[in-house]
């Protein structure tokens, strides 16, 4: 077979007439994905985090168009990393953090993400409401929202509700949002550079056989939003009967007066305009507003995104009021902690504490509005196990305030922190517990940074001991070390 017919019998040539110069989209795919991370806002700022980075000899390259964000060095093992696992910086694809960008979620807002699972742009969207506002993160799997959870909690997020519902059933109960994303289920051609999974598929799929469920999904993103709110659809392919073809047909299907596609570029990040006809069928001219970003354009994955403005009522809106937060009294406990770990009151403002069940307390956000149905699956971030003499906090909820401790806690060395991360047990000398009245839980800490909960174990004649509580499902693997990839200054 000659380079042509080569060529010509990949899964992919068939958007060569889309590209003006396919050659650099063929050479993007044979690369490795840059790594990209973002600065975690509850948990510190763009500024402090590349401090953070410079002293530890990580080298890191500012994306222009997304600020606080960041490309790492090739090699780098940056979910081992101690700014991953501490949560200063979450990891996630440069191209898909277009969605919530364009999104654009406001404190204060009521926000739902119909696929939410694994949850990278949940986490965007928590983050950015702030302790102002809701999330609601819905995905049809319980396995896939067990793991959405345990990502969010790493990160600090108070302000999320959990759901689990298919998404074109999701019933107009919930009430209705400010903002809806749906960045549904897609063949995924755009993340071939991190599998081989999605190239293979598309050898053997016929190509749009998503496109049923996927406007579906969106018409009920159309539904569930208020009038004068905004819709994102998104996915990570390049199949046109996924991306304009399905966001055509809902257009066409909407009563007049209802939907417009608002024209959408991003600053500092370049993309082509959307498509108005392909194979034959022609499409909207609104569809040249939509944002098609190409693996060879900024050197990433590929996505294609559409951004809706309902700027009137179709009729079936839901009429539901969301739910508030049923909260458990919470002065006391606040002020327990504050007592052990000298926290200052601010810590918890806008928060509130819920009980979920009769061994963990949850931490949420007092603001947040619950969907009367479907029944939320959770709210907040586990918090507090009680019942016990002194509060023992979640490794989440030490991440979250420990940074804030003035009291209770140690501070650990590079060799003592990795020690700490692989669950090891350790003496400290005397110098190190001076911030502890006792032993019992305490916070462990790396330059004033919350690793997660240990116990000191004080005995007579003996040197106090660390015993590390961190979780067992995060961590470092045998051999690693959380400072991996770095050359530390002196």
């Amino acid at each position: 077979m000659n380079e042509i017919a080569q060529e010509e019998s990949l899964p992919f040539a068939r958007y060569r007439p889309l590209i003006d110069d396919p050659r650099p989209f063929d050479e993007a795919l044979g690369r490795p994905l840059p790594i990209c991370v973002w600065a975690n806002p509850s948990r510190t700022t763009p500024d402090a985090l590349e401090a953070f980075m410079n002293e530890e000899g990580l080298a890191f390259e500012p994306l222009a168009w997304h600020p606080g964000s960041y490309r790492l060095p090739e090699g780098v093992s940056q979910g081992n990393r101690i700014e991953y696992l501490t949560g200063l910086y979450y990891v996630q694809e440069e191209v898909s953090l277009l969605p919530v960008h364009l999104l654009d979620p406001q404190p204060g807002e009521r926000v739902l993400d119909l696929c939410a699972a694994p949850g990278n742009k949940t986490a965007q969207i928590g983050l950015r409401l702030g302790r102002e506002g809701t999330v609601v993160a819905n995905d049809v799997s319980l396995d896939r929202v067990s793991i959405l959870r345990r990502n969010l909690g790493r990160f600090g997020v108070t302000n999320c509700v959990t759901t689990i519902q298919d998404a074109t059933g999701y019933p107009p109960a919930s009430g209705v949002f400010d903002r809806v994303l749906a960045d549904v289920p897609c063949s995924c051609e755009g993340t071939t550079r991190r599998s081989s999974e999605p190239f293979e598929r598309a050898r053997r799929s016929r190509p749009g056989r998503l496109s049923g469920l996927q406007a579906s999904i969106l018409r009920k993103a159309v539904q569930l939003c208020r009038p004068g709110g905004r819709i994102v659809y998104s996915t990570c392919t390049f199949a046109p009967e996924e991306n304009e073809a399905v966001v055509d047909e809902v257009l066409r299907s909407t009563p007049p007066g209802v939907l417009r596609l608002l024209p959408t570029r991003v600053p500092g990040f370049a993309s082509s305009p959307g498509i108005t006809q392909w194979q034959g069928r022609r499409y909207s001219p609104e569809l040249e507003g939509a944002l098609r970003a190409w693996p060879h354009q900024n050197d990433t994955g590929g996505f294609f995104v559409a951004v809706l403005e309902k700027v009137g009522a179709q009729g079936n809106e839901p009429t539901a009021e969301a739910l508030p937060l049923e909260p458990i009294p919470s002065q006391g406990i606040f002020e327990e902690l504050g007592h052990w770990y000298g926290l200052p009151s601010a810590t918890f403002r806008g928060l509130a504490v819920l009980e979920p069940n009769k061994r963990c307390l949850a931490l949420g956000s007092a603001s947040a509005k619950l969907p009367a149905r479907p029944k939320a699956h959770a709210a907040g971030l586990p918090f507090l196990y009680f019942g016990m003499t002194q509060p023992k906090l979640t490794t989440a909820a030490a991440l979250l305030l420990g940074a804030e401790a003035r009291r209770g806690f140690v501070e650990l060395d590079r060799r003592q922190t990795d020690l700490f991360l692989h669950r090891g047990h350790q003496d400290l000398p005397r110098r190190q517990i001076e911030a502890c009245d006792a032993g019992g839980p305490v916070i462990a800490r790396y330059r004033g940074v919350a690793l997660g909960l240990g116990f000191l174990r004080l005995s007579p004649g003996k040197a106090p001991r660390l015993e590390s509580l961190y979780p067992k499902g995060w961590a470092l693997l045998p051999g690693r070390s959380a400072f991996d990839g770095t050359n530390p200054r002196a």
